[in-house]
């Protein structure tokens, strides 16, 4: 299994030191992420030169605003400005297509529930932003990743699965990370959960994130690198590999040069367990 990781940059990032790091610790492709507010055509040639020196593989890129709120850089320091100044210039990316954003929420912050999110209009909004989208990038080869969130409109396999139905062209897709959908009933029921959903899910996935997670004090989910959390990695490798054979593999949180040697080896262990 050929793995991925993510490079996360923001202001302050030294980028060629990034993806020194991300190949020194084994990896030569993975996901760029940009959190950088008002990122110009020039710093994202410098990101990829960065990138083609150190022979590492943009799969995807992630601009992480949100579609239902798409001047407000509230969520994730991004807005549709930035996401659309990337996706008009990733060919200087090595000729990556795919861009991920959130999935859409109405709620604060990433993780605030909000139950408009549920609404039956609230999802006719974000097919219409997401259309809108599609319209500012027409001619060229984007393919839009939605991250999906318990708390976000995309919320279940049915859901991603119902709104990738509604571009049949394939130019929608979801980027799948398991422990993001996991309920509080999944986290005490993966072995069985975790595989169902992914099968369940597989026809709307076009890139696939790996992270671990555990369940804090107060209920709520605690991401971390793989290996430092309680997610049954077998369970999830089994299931990708079973129903997403072709689709890049990213691991994300991992930050540190060790801490991603420690989650390579990690899931390499857990994938060969599994025969993979």
């Amino acid at each position: 299994m050929e793995l991925g990781v993510m490079v996360s940059l923001y202001d302050e990032t030294d980028i060629p030191a990034a993806f020194w790091h991300a190949t020194e610790a084994g990896f030569r492709r993975g996901q760029v992420s940009c959190f950088i507010q008002g990122i110009t055509a020039e710093e994202i040639r410098q990101i990829g030169l960065a990138a083609r020196a150190c022979r590492f593989q943009v799969d995807a890129v992630g601009c992480y605003m949100n579609p239902l709120r798409l001047d407000d850089p509230s969520l994730s320091g991004v807005d549709s400005l930035d996401w659309r100044t990337l996706a008009e210039n990733m060919a200087m990316l090595g000729g990556v297509e795919r861009i991920v954003c959130w999935s859409g929420t109405l709620g604060r912050t990433v993780a605030a529930p909000n139950l408009l999110n549920n609404e039956e209009e609230t999802f006719n909004s974000l097919y219409i932003a997401l259309s809108g989208m599609r319209e500012t990038v027409r001619g060229l080869p984007v393919q839009i990743l939605l991250e999906p969130y318990t708390a976000h409109v995309l919320d279940d396999a049915e859901s991603c699965l119902r709104l990738t139905r509604r571009f049949p062209a394939g130019d929608v897709k979801i980027a799948l990370d398991v422990p993001n959908l996991l309920t509080p009933r999944g986290f005490t029921a993966q072995q069985v959960y975790i595989p169902d959903m992914i099968a369940r899910i597989a026809p709307a996935v076009g890139l696939v994130h790996l992270k671990d997670a555990a369940l804090g004090s107060d209920g709520r989910p605690v991401f971390l690198p793989p290996g430092q959390g309680v997610l049954n990695f077998r369970a999830s490798l089994r299931a990708i590999a079973d129903f997403l054979p072709e689709v890049p593999v990213v691991i994300e949180q991992a930050v540190t040069l060790e801490e991603m040697r420690s989650a390579r080896e990690f899931v390499l262990a857990a994938a060969k367990a599994e025969g993979l």
